[in-house]
């Protein structure tokens, strides 16, 4: 590795999508002076009656049919990260709240209750959270399903989701299959669709799930205020044209994996590839280890 160009850190950054770009112009153009003067009233009634069912519809196809969320109810906030960190914070103010080791730091940074925020293999808690797939390694492993299913509810950020071959989505679908009951399900329109300028967090949760008794009223306070430019954007996308963008990252990944000698597994988000050494850690890499793993994020070129 001597010579190669790799940062001693690197945050997870997305890498947006031409397609990407196009929806936003789009949504933008169909703007109004009255859709800006109807938004808290035909607003919402497009964000649920509208914008939800083609969400419900993308995500099925997303999983393969795996997955039907229409008798979920959704609610919305500024983006994931805004409507996570309030699910976090107020479950951490009574309970403990468990991440997997290794996984996205983020769900703990935002909470002023950090000592009930525990990395913890074992999911014992009221509240699981987790990348679906796990940013710790780009995949969802059989020791992550068990960590979700020994908590009381889970968060689930399908973040890099979108990422994987499709193949794979239907397997890690049906693997959560039996947790969605007790899951409030994230849906990130960053990474795994590259809408990053104009943020949209969407939650779906079982419409008899004890934390939609106990936050209906603040969710539906802050659906008010959904991100409609964000919304009108991910209508506009074209998923036709996301696909062979993702193959050809995929396959970028790969390669520059291979011609290095470094494991290359075909299987997991392109975006991180994490692999145990044998041997102690070499000291130009050691800022990549985390929770014992070499972790590869990967910024693959634009195309």
């Amino acid at each position: 590795m001597a010579g190669e160009d790799v940062e001693r850190f690197r945050a997870l950054l997305p890498v947006g999508y031409a397609a990407g770009a196009d929806a936003y112009r789009a949504a933008v153009e169909n703007l109004t002076a009255e859709s800006l003067s109807t938004h808290y009233t035909d607003g919402l009634t497009f964000f649920h009656e509208t914008f939800i069912p083609r969400l419900i519809d993308r995500i099925a196809d997303l999983t393969g049919g795996v997955w039907d969320l229409s008798g979920h109810v959704a609610y919305a906030a500024g983006s994931d990260v805004d409507f996570m960190t309030h699910v976090v914070e107020a479950v951490a103010a009574r309970e403990p709240v468990a991440l997997f080791p290794g996984d996205w730091f983020g769900f703990r940074v935002g909470s002023t209750h950090p000592d009930q925020i525990r990395w913890d293999a074992s999911g014992r808690g009221a509240l699981a959270c987790l990348c679906i797939p796990s940013v710790r390694n780009g995949h969802l492993t059989d020791e992550m399903v068990d960590f979700l299913s020994a908590a009381d509810a889970c968060l689930l950020n399908l973040n890099l989701y979108p990422t994987l071959a499709p193949d794979e989505r239907q397997q890690v679908a049906r693997a959560l299959n039996g947790l969605l009951d007790r899951s409030v399900l994230s849906i990130s329109f960053s990474r795994g669709f590259g809408l990053t300028a104009s943020q949209l967090g969407v939650l779906f949760v079982p419409r008899d799930h004890p934390y939609r008794r106990r936050f209906a009223a603040q969710w539906d306070w802050f659906t008010y205020f959904h991100n409609a430019l964000a919304a009108r954007a991910f209508l506009a996308l074209d998923p036709g044209r996301l696909e062979p963008v993702d193959r050809e990252r995929r396959a970028h990944v790969a390669t520059w994996l291979e011609s290095r000698g470094l494991p290359s597994v075909g299987s997991g988000s392109y975006y991180v590839k994490s692999f145990r050494l044998d041997g102690p850690v070499p000291d130009p890499i050691r800022p990549l280890v985390r929770d014992g793993l070499v972790r590869l994020c990967f910024k693959p070129p634009q195309v």
